[in-house]
């Protein structure tokens, strides 16, 4: 049976995959910070499949427990088929109000994590001959949404050296792809590094913030095309460089820079014109 390690698996994406991926042939290693306060789903899959499924702990961000976990894989299956970078955190607040120790937060978990564990999976995939990581990118790695610059740029490098890493491995018979998603209701929000708006920004941010909100309540809550995509990403025996899940209807940018439009008679210069 392929063996698959996929991060991020409390809620969300990350548990619909594991999920899915366990129900269609794979030994699946489900990490999380805390594997004590997994989903029941998981816990109730684990106890029936011991053999096949495992709960790990694992924090992207502390390289100590990204070695432990692929070596952990190893020792307990001998392979790595299948690495899937589903972990990440997201963050709201201005550029100017985001201190520097936030960016790298923001980095550390959404990209240099991921990219360690790739490079921890890269040898073994290479001695097999054969192997996947698939990286859970965003629609936002395309935008360039206000008050979300971080979140925006750390999911943009990500797509990047997913498309050069895939350049690179593929002569080893390695394939590195990426799962774009747009909207859906995950626990993101709710884990989101905000930041509140300081007084020059307070009144934009205001506007953003309700209109945004607005526009995550009425994200689906099916998270069925990320799963899908993610399945296709692993199996299609020649994969695209990104598999859109959800991206169709995307709307988020234009109905955010339309409300912030009334605002640009307080400094908002949407053009880029005075």
């Amino acid at each position: 049976m392929p063996v698959a390690l996929i991060t991020g698996c409390s809620s969300g994406f990350g548990e619909a995959m594991a999920l899915a991926f366990a129900a269609g042939g794979y030994q699946v290693v489900a990490t999380m910070r805390r594997p004590d306060s997994a989903p029941d789903s998981l816990k109730a899959l684990a106890a029936a499949r011991p053999d096949d499924v495992v709960l790990a702990a694992l924090d992207v961000t502390d390289a100590d427990m990204r070695k432990a976990v692929v070596d952990g894989v190893l020792a307990r299956f001998g392979r790595l088929d299948l690495l899937i970078n589903n972990a990440g955190v997201g963050a709201r607040g201005s550029f100017e109000d985001t201190p520097d120790d936030q960016w790298r937060m923001m980095f550390e978990t959404n990209l240099f994590g991921p990219l360690d564990l790739i490079r921890l999976a890269l040898p073994v995939m290479r001695a097999q001959g054969a192997g996947r990581v698939i990286n859970i990118t965003s629609v936002a790695a395309f935008l360039k949404t206000p008050f979300m610059a971080a979140y925006c740029a750390s999911k943009h490098g990500f797509d990047t050296a997913t498309a050069a890493l895939d350049i690179e491995t593929r002569s080893f018979g390695v394939r590195v792809v990426s799962v774009v998603p747009g909207p859906f209701k995950t626990a993101l929000p709710q884990k989101s590094l905000d930041r509140a708006a300081s007084a020059p920004y307070a009144a934009i941010a205001e506007v953003f913030n309700r209109n945004f909100d607005g526009l995550e309540a009425h994200a689906p809550d099916d998270v069925t095309p990320v799963v899908e995509a993610a399945m296709a990403a692993a199996t299609d025996c020649d994969p695209q460089l990104r598999y859109p899940a959800g991206t169709g209807p995307v709307k988020i940018l234009p109905p955010i820079l339309q409300a912030l439009a009334p605002l640009q008679g307080i400094g908002l210069h949407l053009t880029g014109q005075s």
